[in-house]
């Protein structure tokens, strides 16, 4: 099988922010930053990005790069034992995970984008908007049938080359994504409550940071960064040694930060302006949000401007994940690129069955909880930050923290940083993750 790779840098950029930049962007973020006070939670959430976000980042696309081969066998060729390749499998296994209920939440997103354009959903009384929530979630055939859609359109991108495939979607795909969420600042800016909203956002109250928010903001930044999936592993092994993965990663988690803070800047104007409670949690795209689009002129058109932002975040995020998965299971294997993908997009399909059932009026359990809301634990709370900590103390101590700042500083003159960088993934890193571990568990 020939080695993927990048037909240049700004494809790599391009895609691996695409990447990146998903639904815990947009959707979660400024939920999260509500719940954590705006402007306190901001002024947190940066300083972890720049102290744990990106070390841990470049460590996986390093390791990638080392490599040069999948996930799956990757870490095993690094580390000179194959039982290493089980950091690989449990990332792979939480990227079918995650995207098992993630593909629920996108179908959501389409019908809400369709109830927009039909003024359906701008024509209901307000009262009625849970109840038009509840009713979308349980029907499980309409949204089973979205999924399929969904599936189809991703697989039919992810089963060409990388570069008709992948960068060329992405590309046009991120650009729409831009585009909407600036025209939607904007329009957010010209709204009654943009100057208490931003004042909240922007102005640290010290008071509102303590160990929860600390830990909140951490577990956000590694939701959106999206490490420990193994597919930035992927990316990495398709890049050239003479690539400065140093900038790299940081255009890519300083793009991936923008979006986010953007988010806020789009949402938390339209809130205050309506009076409505910025710490609403997840229901504030699909409720809450909803509120606004019902009292303000097109409100149909405003909203399905911010749903069809909301489906592209989420989407470029799949097929990347795909991506990822695929060229796992195809390197390990030696399958066929179109098997690989079969197996990938049906094994999300067929998880997404129980997940979507969820709803239903006695759902199965497993562990006291219905299937949408264990996966989402044992991926976000334990899958993820344990993968995110094998890879940190894998690059660290097992490669070694001086050989992997070696072949990084073959493509990057970056030397200070990297010094600096060789201490955040011996120290810092590790202790991030055992604590987002912790508070997750106990």
């Amino acid at each position: 099988m020939a080695q993927p790779r990048w037909s240049n840098r700004i494809a790599f950029v391009i895609t691996t922010t695409a990447f990146a930049i998903g639904l815990g962007n947009i959707w979660r973020f400024p939920y999260v930053a509500g719940e954590g006070g705006g402007g306190a939670f901001l002024l947190v959430y940066i300083l972890l990005i720049a102290l744990v976000g990106i070390p841990i980042f470049l460590t996986e696309i390093s390791l990638g790069r080392m490599a040069g081969s999948g996930p799956l066998t990757g870490f095993g060729k690094l580390g000179g034992r194959k039982e290493w390749n089980l950091i690989g499998w449990l990332g792979v296994s939480a990227t079918i995970l995650v995207m098992s209920y993630y593909v629920m939440i996108l179908a959501w997103i389409l019908i809400y984008f369709w109830s927009c354009i039909t003024k359906h959903l701008t024509s209901l009384p307000e009262g009625d908007l849970p109840s038009y929530f509840d009713q979308v979630v349980s029907n499980q055939t309409l949204v089973l049938l979205v999924i399929a859609l969904i599936m189809a359109g991703a697989v039919y991108i992810t089963r060409h080359d990388l570069q008709k495939g992948l960068e060329r979607h992405s590309r046009w795909m991120l650009l729409s994504l831009l585009v909407l969420i600036v025209a939607l600042a904007i329009w957010s800016f010209t709204l009654e409550g943009a100057a208490e909203a931003y004042r909240w956002y922007l102005r640290p109250d010290f008071d509102r940071i303590n160990s929860q928010v600390i830990l909140s903001a951490l577990g956000q930044m590694f939701f959106s960064v999206g490490v420990a999936m193994v597919v930035v592993f992927a990316f990495g092994s398709y890049t050239s040694p003479q690539e400065n993965l140093v900038q790299t990663t940081i255009w890519v988690v300083i793009a991936d930060t923008a979006i986010a803070i953007l988010a806020g800047f789009m949402i938390f104007p339209a809130l205050f302006t309506f009076g409505l409670d910025p710490d609403s949690g997840s229901n504030l795209i699909f409720i809450t949000m909803a509120h606004v689009f019902q009292d303000i002129p097109y409100g149909e058109w405003v909203g399905a401007a911010f749903f069809v932002l909301l489906f592209l975040g989420g989407f470029t995020s799949l097929i990347t994940s795909i991506q990822g998965a695929e060229y796992g299971l195809t390197d390990r294997f030696g399958w066929s690129k179109d098997k690989s993908l079969i197996i990938i997009s049906l094994t999300i399909f067929i998880l997404a069955i129980p997940v979507c059932f969820s709803y239903v009026e006695n759902p199965i359990q497993i562990f006291g909880r219905h299937f949408f809301s264990f996966f989402d634990l044992i991926t976000n709370s334990i899958m993820l930050p344990l993968g995110g900590l094998l890879i940190v103390l894998f690059g660290a101590y097992v490669v070694g923290a001086k050989r992997l700042s070696d072949h990084v500083s073959s493509g990057s003159e970056s030397v200070g940083f990297l010094r600096w960088w060789r201490f955040l993934i011996m120290v810092i890193a590790p202790i991030a993750m055992v604590a987002i571990l912790l508070n997750s568990l106990l």
